[in-house]
This record gives C-alpha cells, sequence and structure tokens, in this order.
C-alpha cells in the first residue's frame, strides 16, 4: 500500500520566505479543514503558513474575479514588490 499524506493538495503557486523574502515554490493544501500553504525556500527549508480557516470559502474567492484598478496614489514606498 502507497504512503499517503494527510492533506489534499490544491493549486501551485508562488511566495516569500518569512525569513529572507525570497521568491519561493509553495503548494496550497487543505488539511483538517483548513487552507494551508506549504513554502520551501532553498535556505531556509520548509515552512507552513494557515492562509483560511475554512475551505470552502476559499474555494469560492478563488473564483471570483475582479477587474484591476490602478490607485490615484500609493501611500507607501514600493518595497519588495509590494504593494
Amino acid at each position: 500500500m502507497a504512503n499517503t499524506r494527510d492533506y489534499i493538495y490544491y493549486d501551485y503557486t508562488k511566495s516569500l520566505c518569512a525569513a529572507c523574502l525570497q521568491l519561493c515554490d509553495a503548494k496550497i493544501v487543505f488539511q483538517d479543514e483548513k487552507v494551508f500553504m506549504l513554502k520551501n525556500c532553498r535556505t531556509h527549508g520548509d515552512s507552513k503558513v494557515m492562509i483560511a480557516d475554512d475551505v470552502e470559502y476559499y474555494k469560492q474567492i478563488r473564483n471570483f474575479n475582479k477587474q484591476s484598478e490602478m490607485p490615484l496614489k500609493f501611500n507607501t514606498k514600493v518595497h519588495y514588490g509590494c504593494p
């Protein structure tokens, strides 16, 4: 019998490492009725971050598309690609 993980894989994305703020690969998974991002930084290794506490709500908001808008003025400086 094959080993199985204790989560359901949902999607792949890119994220930032919390330690070094470098771009890293991340999986979005459902586990214990919550949504987590499993990140993998080449320097700092694996990390796990809860991004939603309701799987069904998370799936619903993923289907919502809003046309992009540009603010008249940014209130903060652009730093690490944000805002």
